[in-house]
């Protein structure tokens, strides 16, 4: 997990992929865009823009093997839950391929706030749970095929 500003002129420079974030944002008011999916690089590299409202649900942390998340808080903030996967050993819902999730009831071992502008990346071994706001928020979530790793 990585978490930083985006006003950091340094922040996520050593990520050769960010580049497509960057310029993504840099191109989009993602604040005024409608909320769902907008392709990028379609299934490689898509972004989906949400409006999430206080709720009293608590989400479980979950994994994806084929996509990195980049998590961000465009308007208001929210908390993810963190741990990192090798030591969840509580599987709610196995692997699902189409899905790209797997779901954990594991106790997390980390709180995060994601304050606006602040981006976080999650990796396939990080298990995290982003959690309902305390207001509302518009977040969005970059969606990066593990390839673009390599």
């Amino acid at each position: 997990m990585i978490v930083d500003t985006l006003a950091s002129p340094a922040a996520f420079a050593h990520l050769p992929w960010f580049v497509r974030v960057r310029d993504f944002l840099a191109a989009h008011d993602l604040t005024t865009v409608e909320p769902g999916r907008h392709d990028i690089d379609g299934d490689q590299c898509f972004v989906i823009v949400a409006d999430d409202v206080r709720r009293n649900d608590v989400a479980p942390l979950e994994a994806h093997r084929q996509y990195i998340d980049v998590q961000i808080a465009l308007q208001g903030s929210f908390d993810i839950m963190w741990s990192p996967l090798s030591s969840c050993t509580l599987v709610t819902k196995p692997y699902d391929t189409d899905d790209d999730v797997e779901l954990y009831a594991d106790a997390p071992s980390t709180r995060v706030h994601v304050a606006e502008g602040t981006a976080v990346v999650l990796y396939p071994d990080d298990a995290h749970a982003p959690q309902p706001p305390a207001n509302a928020v518009r977040k969005c979530i970059f969606k990066v095929h593990t390839s673009y790793m390599q």
